[in-house]
Parts: C-alpha cells; sequence; structure tokens
C-alpha cells in the first residue's frame, strides 16, 4: 500500500469520526448549556461569566454547525463541491471559532482569577457591560484579522481543495506563525501567570490549550517555518507529505474543544447556587439579628 494512500485513508476515516463524535456530542450539550444560560440570565446570576461562556458557546455553534460539510468534504477525497463561495465562508468560520474561542477562554481565565485575587479592587472591571463590550471588540478584531490572513481564498478550483494549500503562499506562512504566536504562545503565558489563582476552570482551560489547541499550533509552527526556510519545490513537498497525516490530525482535534467548553456553564452554575446560597444565609443572619434587637426592645420597654 503506498504511503500517500494510507495517509488519505487514514485521514479520511479519522478525521470522519472526530467531527462525528464533535458534533453528536457538542451540538446537543453546547445547545443545552446555552438554554441553561439563558435560564440564569432572567434570574439576575451569571455577571461577567455568562456573557464570556455565552460568546464561547456561540462561536462553538458556529463551527459545529459546518463540520457536517467538512465530513462531506473528506468523504468525497478532498474535493469541496460547493463552490468558492461556499468554501471561503466556512474556512473562515473555522478560523473565527478557533482564535475566538482561544480570546475568550483567556476572558474567562482573567475573569476568574481577579475575582478570586483583587475581590473588591476589580469590581469596576468586572461589569457585564464591561463584559459585553469586551465581547464586540474581540468579535471585530478577530474577523478583521481573520480576512487579512484569509484573503483572497483559501479555495483552489483546479484540485477543489477548501483551506488546504500545496505548494503554501509566503503571506499565508507568515499569516500562520503570527497565529501560533498571538493565538496559542502568548495566552498560554498568560495562563501560566494565573495558575497559582485559579482551581477547576483553569485546570479545564488549560487542557483544552495543552491537549487539543497544543499539538495543532505546535505543527503548524513547525510546518510554516520550515518551509519559508526551504527554498527548493522539491524539498517543500518533502516536509508537506512528512507532516501531512499529523496536522491534518491536530487539524482536526481542534474541534473537540466544543465538547468541554459547556463545562464553564457548568462551574457557572455553581458559583451562582454558592453566591445565592451565601446571600440567602447572609439573609437569614441579619434577619435573626434584627428580630432578636427588636424582642431586646420590646421587653426593655415592658
Amino acid at each position: 500500500m503506498p504511503v500517500s494512500f494510507f495517509f488519505a485513508s487514514f485521514d479520511r476515516v479519522g478525521l470522519t469520526y472526530i467531527y462525528s463524535l464533535a458534533f453528536s456530542i457538542g451540538l446537543p450539550a453546547n445547545l443545552l448549556s446555552l438554554w441553561g444560560l439563558y435560564q440564569l440570565g432572567r434570574s439576575g446570576g451569571g455577571g461577567c461569566q455568562l456573557v464570556y461562556i455565552l460568546n464561547l458557546l456561540l462561536s462553538d455553534l458556529l463551527q459545529l454547525l459546518t463540520l457536517p460539510l467538512w465530513i462531506l468534504y473528506l468523504q468525497g477525497d478532498h474535493h469541496w463541491p460547493y463552490g468558492s463561495v461556499t468554501c471561503q465562508l466556512v474556512g473562515y468560520v473555522f478560523y473565527v471559532n478557533l482564535y475566538a474561542s482561544v480570546i475568550f477562554l483567556c476572558l474567562i481565565a482573567l475573569d476568574r482569577c481577579l475575582a478570586i485575587v483583587y475581590p473588591l479592587s476589580s469590581r469596576g472591571v468586572r461589569k457585564v457591560r464591561v463584559a459585553a463590550f469586551s465581547g464586540v471588540v474581540v468579535w471585530t478584531l478577530i474577523f478583521l484579522f481573520c480576512l487579512t490572513g484569509l484573503y483572497p481564498s483559501v479555495f483552489e478550483p483546479q484540485r477543489e481543495l477548501c483551506l488546504e494549500q500545496y505548494t503554501v503562499s509566503i503571506r499565508y506562512a507568515y499569516f500562520k506563525i503570527v497565529t501560533v504566536a498571538l493565538g496559542f504562545l502568548m495566552p498560554c503565558s498568560i495562563l501560566g501567570a494565573m495558575l497559582v489563582s485559579i482551581v477547576a476552570t483553569l485546570v479545564v482551560i488549560t487542557v483544552i490549550f495543552i491537549v487539543i489547541f497544543g499539538p495543532y499550533h505546535l505543527v503548524v509552527g513547525y510546518r510554516f517555518v520550515s518551509l519559508l526556510l526551504t527554498e527548493s519545490e522539491k524539498d517543500q513537498c518533502s516536509v508537506e507529505v512528512s507532516l501531512y497525516l499529523y496536522y491534518r490530525i491536530c487539524y482536526g482535534l481542534t474541534s473537540l474543544h466544543t465538547l468541554l467548553d459547556p463545562l464553564f456553564y457548568i462551574f457557572l452554575c455553581n458559583d451562582a447556587h454558592a453566591n445565592q446560597s451565601w446571600s440567602l444565609c447572609k439573609a437569614r443572619a441579619e434577619n435573626k439579628v434584627f428580630t432578636h434587637d427588636v424582642k431586646m426592645s420590646y421587653q426593655t420597654e415592658i
């Protein structure tokens, strides 16, 4: 069996299973979490975390809705029959979701850190209005950033390839290296700095970064740096062949973060219930003190 045929078969079967798993479990999990967030928001709970997690889940939902098209693309032996515009849109959604998820995960971790380390002084920053404005800024910057990297096209009409470039243009290689630096290495450094302050939330975020986003960005960084340093087209083809399977599998693994993101809703609910319980206990204690004072005052008057 030729190596190229093995790679193509493993790529098609492996990514199909990964995308199918992400779609079948991630879609209902994200929809249920969105419904839970809606109910939590109606009750007045959640705060900044609700806004960030809502944006994260909406981003996941966009990607999940594109997975059936990627499955059909793989089953069609990497032939995209839906035209250039659809490829542009679906490829754009993939990159927007990937880096929107990165930023909103960092914002969730940052909000968590501020709530634990600086609970009083951070109140002015940890407001729903600030979180909503931050969400708008994040979406706007990521839309513009991904446009610069994916313009003019991610569709190759001769071979009907979508989001696959062989050989890679210099401009696209630089774009990918920047995404590794800004979309993975810098957020990892930020999360490392906040490691001491956060427990459960940071564990999930760290797992997403290292296990799911990590392999993809490491392979991307190595691949595009190698291509920039390789002069001959023959050597570039050798690099592509040697990394093809690893790149495609790591690329598919990035969709699995949609299975873990609903956990943030669970953490948020636990926090909301804890805060509600604390508020009720406090109110009851104050009520008892007030009742005791009234009784003492009444007895004194008698």
